[in-house]
């Protein structure tokens, strides 16, 4: 059942139906439950039940209940009271919730607090971080956000040669994909989304997927994916340099990228840029990852997994 009420950012990305498509969740193990009140839509809770496991955030980053509008402690008590009692019936015995950022709205510590309160635990917790654009004054109040390191070497980057280009597919792509790839296999990192899947995700979401090759003097040095998983909040999937690329002693492009980065996502419309986990499965955190990221102006959060029984 889809709802035509438009939902709290626009609705998550990975709670789309064609997400699910694209990774081939067959119609008979989509669960999405909607909550009304009075007849008002209140909030869905979308994902996918498999072996009696009920995963929001399916294939994905996160998931977790979307709402309406900003929603008063009952409404939310009564979305997550409900999914839970709709699951039940159905024979589901564990929800697993992949939880987005706090910070993305204003909603989501209420919606943590029922879900925690209605009997959750918190089975993993990332180090998340984030850069927050709102008030932000253009590309160059994106470049005061970072340390003074990297800022004089982002400066020095663009009086260089250098292109950013919006990847449709084709040739760019397959060059695209091979950077991330080869970036992950360089720092022991399993394997990356597939080229054949970037490409058809870009079919499916034109306005909200990117796939941006950044080069330098006519050579790409650098790559990024970046989905608007919200109205006006963008989540980098995958970034990565070209390790292999000649430098002539000059630092690393990630800096230049992530700078082109910012600037795009504020010049359309994101408030916030989510860089994505910097600890280890185990939540350890990475201190290569949580230093460069804090060099471009990236906060501190979490990102966290809510798991309860239903037996």
């Amino acid at each position: 059942m889809t709802s035509s009420e438009p939902l709290l950012g626009g609705g998550l990305l990975f709670c789309d139906a064609r997400f699910h498509d694209l990774n081939g969740v067959p119609v008979g193990e989509r669960r999405r439950y909607e909550h009304r009140s009075d007849g008002r839509l209140v909030g869905v809770l979308d994902g996918v039940a498999a072996d009696d496991v009920f995963v929001s955030g399916h294939s994905a980053p996160f998931g977790g209940p979307d709402l309406v509008e900003a929603t008063p402690v009952d409404d939310v008590l009564g979305l997550v009271t409900g999914a839970l009692a709709a699951f039940r019936a159905d024979g589901i015995r564990e929800v697993r919730i992949r939880a987005r950022p706090p910070v993305y709205s204003a909603a989501e510590p209420l919606l943590e607090y029922a879900l925690l309160h209605l009997g959750f635990t918190v089975a993993h917790c990332d180090l998340n971080q984030h850069v927050d654009l709102t008030g932000v004054d253009g590309a160059p109040g994106v470049l005061s956000l970072f340390k003074d390191r990297r800022r004089r070497y982002v400066r020095a980057a663009l009086g260089r040669a250098h292109e950013l280009s919006v990847v449709e597919g084709g040739e760019d792509l397959t060059t695209l994909h091979r950077i991330i790839a080869d970036n992950r296999v360089a720092h022991g990192r399993p394997p990356g989304l597939p080229r054949e899947y970037l490409e058809r995700m870009k079919q499916a979401f034109p306005e909200r997927v990117r796939l941006l090759l950044l080069r330098e003097a006519g050579t790409p040095v650098a790559a990024a994916v970046v989905y608007r998983v919200l109205t006006d909040v963008d989540q980098v999937v995958h970034w990565a340099d070209a390790g292999d690329a000649d430098r002539n002693g000059r630092p690393t492009p990630m800096g230049l990228l992530a700078y082109l980065v910012l600037a795009e996502s504020l010049r359309t419309g994101a408030r916030l840029v989510d860089l994505g986990p910097s600890s280890e499965k185990d939540g350890t955190p990475n201190l290569g990852l949580v230093n460069f990221k804090r060099s471009v102006g990236a906060l501190p959060g979490t990102r966290k997994v809510f798991v309860a029984g239903l037996d």
